[in-house]
């Protein structure tokens, strides 16, 4: 567990300063696997022990997962949460509905914390907890 939490503290420290350029890159996969506890290729918030801050930070789409294109990309100028919002938000009703949702069902239910099939903003922009993972694994 020292080890994770060593490897950790690294990758925190490079997405923060973006110096991950300064690592190797068989470095950062091997950071990744490990992060990556289910080995679906996605790191997911339950599967995340840092602070929720620098997993929004590596999460630049919302989508509740860091993504491998998310870990490895650097310097990249990505979209606040709030135009992603709007932008996924096709017909201007301050609602994302399934149809407009692209990440499938389980990603939304995360999110959707009223269980209504559908994210407002705030549902969009606010933490996932891991109060709402265990509601969501419920449903």
């Amino acid at each position: 567990m020292n080890r994770n939490k060593t490897i950790l503290a690294a990758v925190l420290f490079a997405a923060t300063f973006h110096i991950a350029p300064a690592l190797r890159a068989a470095d950062l996969e091997s950071q990744f696997v490990l992060l990556d506890l289910d080995s679906d290729g996605r790191i997911a918030q339950s599967e995340w022990s840092g602070g929720f801050e620098t997993f929004e930070n590596l999460d630049r789409d919302g989508d509740a997962v860091v993504s491998r294109t998310e870990f490895f990309t650097k310097g990249v100028r990505y979209q606040t949460r709030e135009e992603r919002f709007a932008e996924l938000d096709k017909d201007h009703d301050g609602r994302l509905s399934a149809s407009e949702w692209k990440w499938g069902e389980s990603t939304m239910a995360l999110l959707d914390r009223d269980g209504d099939g559908s994210l407002t903003s705030m549902e969009f922009l606010a933490k996932a907890t891991t109060r709402t993972v265990e509601t969501a694994s419920k449903r």
